[in-house]
């Protein structure tokens, strides 16, 4: 195995460094400066977010993989990614289930031994790989029994010369081949001034070690070895990381210039009040969450604290503390929820909790009447309500306040920074809590809530006990019912969750499931397209007991309180995100009786996860692993973590030294 490390396709100078002519692009010019760039194609690489020859550049490799050059299979390489040159012998195509097809080559390696490699749904290939056409491939090597196998193969273009432990795999650009966003890659490389792409400041602290360096942005695209670009891509890290902490910084300092509503506490008939409110006494944790807010309240700037616990933890209670301090001081409060069902939840347990005490609390919804919209947004702007919960009805035009001063935002992860913006342009610089029961990996809070001060809560209250998770394939549907059947005798309740409403009739939908057990259980129907009162009433039954069995979607997710439910069934558990499966089972337990929750459908590296551990920061992390930190936190947040080199999971200490150094500024 040579010891050089190029990219993965097209043709490669024997020079370690592209030849560049003494008057290059520069990294502000368009895409289209480039040959072959017209604007349909530079449209293309626009939409991925290549706007220029700088951009382009920037554009790295998401993976980096290790691949051996061999003359022939071996049974020391067997699982590992290998690079073979190869005669075509024979091929055959087979035709499928579903029009379908798959072509299956014969091929003989350099060394002479056969092996074999099968294309789906590729059929125009049986015309490039005649018999005897030499081509080199790339895949898993694999052995069945005597025969030696390829899966996942490449066919390499006919151009390819690049040699070398490592193959680069960029991200995915919606059309335009990796062949040819490699070519447009090379064609910069070798024709702009690579210094000016590096010309991003950094802290004095840092320069020594990761000053402007020429052969690192070479070393990202044709490194001459792994070490090298792992060397590229942390030089890289720090200046993404220092460019996001600068943003980061600039917030928090404007934010300490403006003074936050002023607000008069009465410590004493504050925590007097909260004990009258609650119907429990606070834990250690929730109380000291409440004594941190209550600092926080006390100014000058604004607080923006980003509450932290798992499902359970008491985040309502210690939100209610701080609420009730802001009102006590002639503000207002807003509660904003992602979903109605969520909202209504809320609204009916702080109407519950401040039944005695002489505080407004409304609810601001987009299934209300428009007459009863109306008349709470008045009521709002005049300064009559002292405490709204609502979801985007909020945060419309429409909607002001008389003297806005704390924005609560629940479930965080379900809005974008945009929307948060939004809710708190409507007063004069409130207070900002921020809450989230799915928790966020310490790496991504460190990102996305750089400028807010973190909280978290840890533990469970008294007295409740954790969930027991297990997985069951579908054909356990016996034993699952007669889960069902034996909770239902010992006098709790059960929630059943499916991926999708459906229709009558249709598969694995909430509507059909309820049907199916209506006719043996007492089972009722609650779904996110039925009317706000149908769900309200549906919902108050079950809280009541009036009967044994709620299916439903991922309404279910959040906000319904039910200490007597005892089991949760997810049907199609492997179509939900950690996140959502480890709030579902949130849901139960909550009461004397230990819950237990059974996942069923295909098993999956998220169930196994969720059964193997209770803790939502392990279950955070293992989410960002699997999905990459832009799909967990979905587009509204991912604007922030756009990072082509910085690896949230990894890069935690990069992380803390740019910030540390920002700040030292």
């Amino acid at each position: 195995m040579v010891d050089s490390c190029q990219p993965e396709h097209g043709p490669v100078s024997s020079s370690p460094q592209p030849e560049r002519p003494a008057a290059g692009f520069l990294p502000s010019q368009p895409t289209t400066r480039l040959q072959g760039v017209g604007p349909k194609l530079a449209a293309t690489l626009s939409a991925a977010g290549i706007d220029n020859i700088g951009d382009l550049l920037r554009f790295f490799p998401r993976r980096l993989e290790t691949v051996l050059e061999l003359e022939g299979p071996e049974e020391g390489a067997i699982d590992r990614l290998v690079r073979l040159h190869a005669r075509v012998d024979s091929s055959r195509l087979i035709w499928l289930p579903g029009r379908r097809n798959m072509l299956r080559v014969d091929f003989f390696a350099a060394s002479g031994e056969p092996f074999q490699a099968a294309f789906f749904n590729q059929p125009y290939l049986r015309k490039q790989l005649e018999p005897g056409e030499e081509r080199i491939l790339e895949g898993q090597l694999d052995r069945r029994g005597e025969t030696w196998n390829l899966k996942a193969p490449r066919i390499m273009p006919k151009a390819y010369e690049a040699k070398g432990p490592c193959r680069l795999r960029y991200p995915e650009v919606p059309g335009i081949s990796e062949l040819r966003l490699r070519g447009l890659i090379r064609q910069a490389l070798g024709a702009c001034d690579l210094v000016q792409v590096l010309a991003a400041s950094l802290p004095a602290s840092l320069l020594d070690e990761f000053g402007p360096d020429e052969a690192a942005l070479l070393a990202m695209h044709e490194p001459q070895s792994v070490e090298a670009h792992e060397a590229a891509r942390r030089r890289f890290a720090i200046l993404e990381a220092v460019e996001l902490f600068r943003r980061v910084e600039k917030i928090v300092r404007a934010r300490a210039q403006v003074l936050a509503p002023e607000l008069r506490m009465d410590l004493a008939d504050s925590e007097a009040r909260l004990t009258r409110c609650l119907p429990f006494t606070l834990t250690k944790q929730q109380a000291a969450a409440v004594r941190s807010l209550r600092r926080s309240l006390q100014g000058p700037a604004a607080m923006a604290v980003l509450l932290q616990g798992d499902v359970g933890s008491g985040k309502t209670a210690v939100a209610l503390a701080a609420a009730l301090d802001v009102i006590s001081s002639g503000h207002q409060v807003a509660l904003l929820a992602p979903t109605e069902l969520l909202a209504e939840q809320h609204f009916a347990c702080l109407q519950d909790w401040l039944a005695g005490e002489d505080i407004r609390v409304e609810l601001l919804c987009g299934s209300l009447q428009t007459s009863e919209r109306e008349r709470v947004a008045k009521d709002l702007s005049i300064g009559k309500i002292q405490l709204v919960l609502g979801t985007h009805a909020l945060i419309s035009e429409s909607t002001e306040f008389d003297k806005l001063g704390l924005v609560i935002i629940d479930e965080q992860h379900r809005f974008g920074v945009a929307q948060r913006t939004a809710l708190i342009k409507k007063g004069s610089n409130p207070h900002l809590l921020v809450m989230t029961a799915t928790p966020i990996p310490r790496t991504l809070a460190l990102t996305i809530f750089g400028d807010m001060q973190p909280l978290y809560l840890e533990g469970l209250p008294p007295g409740r006990r954790p969930v027991q998770s297990i997985f069951l394939d579908r054909k356990a549907w016996p034993r699952i019912l007669r889960s069902i059947r034996a909770c239902l005798r010992r006098g709790a309740q059960v929630y059943l969750v499916c991926p999708k409403i459906g229709e009558e009739g249709e598969k694995g939908g909430a509507v059909r499931m309820q049907q199916e057990l209506a006719k043996h259980l007492d089972a009722r129907l609650v779904h996110g397209r039925m009317p706000a009162r149908e769900r309200q009433e549906v919902t108050a039954a079950f809280r009541r007991g009036d009967f044994g069995v709620l299916v439903g979607t991922t309404v279910l997710e959040v906000g319904i309180d039910v200490p007597n439910a005892q089991l949760m069934i997810i049907i199609g558990a492997d179509r939900f995100g950690l996140a959502t499966l480890h709030q579902l089972r949130g849901r139960i337990g909550r009461g004397k009786l230990r819950g237990l929750c059974i996942l069923s459908g295909e098993e999956t590296q998220r169930s196994r996860a969720i059964c193997a551990t209770r803790d939502g920061f392990a279950l955070a992390e293992e989410d960002l692993r699997i999905r990459g930190a832009g799909e967990l936190l979905g587009r509204a947040q991912s604007g922030a973590l756009d990072f082509r080199a910085l690896d949230p999971i990894e890069d935690m200490e990069l992380l803390q030294r740019a910030r540390q150094a920002v700040r030292e500024e």
